[in-house]
């Protein structure tokens, strides 16, 4: 996937999509498999928004249980059964503990008949079915916790993803059909046809060079997230009325406390929960759920809600965990359905497609969940096409794996590439089994630039050990433009990277190799990505 912003102009394209996180990768993907002619920019990098700043799980979700939002799990439980058969490596099934005490407001009777509607609504196999735990055999599962007023545990399935990768993968299996896509490209001005109430073309200034493209397309996609609003306001004729409603979710970093299940606990008083999911050897406490009306790309977390979730935490643990284990922290904004006089953790997590009667040819895309993108996409892509020249055409995205998703059973599919990798490379056990998790089935396109260039075998500062191939296979086939784009969204670590920033100047040096990088630009770079992890270093004890 190369970055060649040249090819926006002088084509007349079916669909522009701008926004290049989840939605708008999996509508681009959708449409491209369809055969239309689709261009995909996003005016920062891809997945930087919320897409990469998730609670990183393909889940049903089993809280909307009680709201009676049958339709949503129902949608979300299938996808993620597809998705493990299109991306096993972001996919990965992951056991969840729900300890039940005295005083919480669910019962092991509730949970029963919640969880045999969940399994109903569709798991995995009978692997995939929930079960209950005694409360010796509970803390034998997650020896952690507090035993005194212990009584029982559901285990229950959902999966794991890597928020970031998905969005990724989904962005390269388009331009491996036939899309050209862009990051930090960003939209400026639509230009209206007059009397017809279309847009036929947008203005839009490459961040990275000044240069300035139009664009031209039959229909456009709002993808942007929480910056939908923003974009509409672009149009002309625009009334200012909002079309989301922005809440924030703030995730901590922590030391690992359990390497094999996640953690699914109430946070008492009241009827909120909160998840601690394993994540490349730490754990991943969140979530926050409050209203935010400030900048979605100034987002940051907060003292008193880091707080919050160590209490929600520590309500449930043998021993408590404070600020000073806390290694960093993370925060993103959700761009939720406007849904008046609900709370942020009712409103509903349905996507819904905005149109403003002034322009007939823009959809602007409300709401949804990373579960549930392949399936918004395809079906704002039968929108689409209903209204192009050419018609509605099959849908072919169930059925193709993502680019690293050609793995056949995974677990086998991990063994051999594991052996492969460590013989043919000679790399380390542990490295070997990282990348492939993190590549699936491209692995050996990371990797093989190593057979003429050894010093790309070597381990980079900080844990994980990443490898200088990682980085260089980033430049030159994922369109990683700034050491963030790398470390923070195309590494597998994430978030983690903001624990562990001594791999940064190596990263920088391999990128300033690669895209004949100076001085200067080596510096600028690295004070981006310092910028980049600032606030979620700066409440904790590792960051001052």
């Amino acid at each position: 996937m190369k970055r060649n912003p040249e090819a926006l102009s002088g084509t007349q394209f079916d669909l522009v999509v701008i926004g290049g996180g989840i939605n708008g990768a999996a509508t681009a993907r959708e449409a491209t498999l369809r055969g239309l002619k689709v261009a995909l920019i996003d005016a920062r990098d891809f997945a930087s928004g919320t897409s990469s700043r998730s609670s990183k799980l393909i889940h049903g979700g089993l809280r909307y249980l009680a709201q009676r939002d049958f339709r949503l799990v129902r949608e979300a439980r299938r996808e993620r059964k597809l998705l493990a058969s299109l991306a096993p490596h972001l996919a990965q099934p992951l056991p969840f503990l729900l300890p039940i005490y005295r005083g919480d407001p669910f019962s092991p009777l509730k949970m029963r008949l919640g969880l045999t509607i969940y399994d109903w609504l569709g798991n995995l196999g009978p692997k995939d079915h929930h079960c209950f735990c005694s409360p010796r055999e509970t803390l034998r599962r997650i020896h952690r916790l507090r035993p005194e007023g212990l009584r029982a545990a559901a285990v229950y399935y959902d999966s794991l993803t890597d928020d970031a990768r998905l969005s990724l993968e989904n962005v390269l299996d388009a331009a491996e059909h036939g899309a050209v896509v862009a990051n930090y490209l960003e939209v400026k001005r639509f230009i209206r046809q007059p009397r017809s109430g279309m847009i036929a073309g947008a203005e839009a200034v490459d961040r990275l060079t000044g240069k300035q493209y139009e664009i031209a397309a039959r229909f456009w996609v709002n993808a942007t997230g929480p910056w939908v609003d923003e974009v509409r306001a672009l149009l002309p004729g625009f009334d200012g009325t909002k079309t989301i409603r922005m809440t924030k979710g703030t995730h901590v970093i922590l030391p690992c406390i359990s390497d094999q299940y996640a953690l699914f606990a109430a946070i008492r008083p009241g009827k909120r929960i909160f998840l601690m999911m394993p994540w490349q050897g730490h754990s991943l406490l969140g979530t926050t759920d409050t209203e935010y009306e400030g900048d979605p790309g100034a987002v940051e977390p907060d003292r008193a809600e880091i707080e919050y979730l160590l209490s929600a935490l520590n309500r449930v643990l043998r021993e408590p965990v404070g600020m000073e284990d806390v290694l960093g922290s993370y925060a993103g904004i959700r761009a939720l359905v406007v849904e008046g006089g609900r709370s942020p953790s009712a409103n509903t997590r349905e996507y819904r497609f905005h149109r403003d009667p002034w322009i007939n040819n823009m959809i602007t895309i409300c709401g949804g969940k990373l579960t549930t993108a392949r399936a918004l996409g395809e079906k704002l892509a039968d929108v689409v096409q209903a209204e192009l020249p050419a018609g509605p055409a099959r849908s072919v995205a169930a059925e193709a794996p993502l680019p690293g998703g050609h793995t056949g059973p995974f677990v086998k599919f991990v063994e051999t590439a594991t052996e492969a990798a460590i013989r043919e490379f000679g790399i380390s056990p542990r490295t070997a089994d990282r990348v492939i998790r993190t590549y699936g089935s491209r692995w050996r396109s990371v990797l093989d630039p190593i057979r003429t260039d050894r010093t790309l075998a070597e381990t980079l500062p900080g844990e994980p050990e990443l490898l200088g191939a990682e980085v260089k296979f980033s430049i030159c086939e994922e369109m990683a433009m700034t050491v963030e784009d790398f470390l923070l969204r195309r590494s597998g670590l994430n978030w983690i990277a903001c624990a562990y920033p001594e791999a940064a100047p190596c990263v920088a040096s391999i990128f300033a190799r690669e895209l004949a990088w100076d001085a200067e630009a080596r510096s600028t770079a690295l004070a981006g990505f310092e910028r980049a992890i600032h606030g979620t270093q700066k409440l904790c004890a590792k960051g001052g």
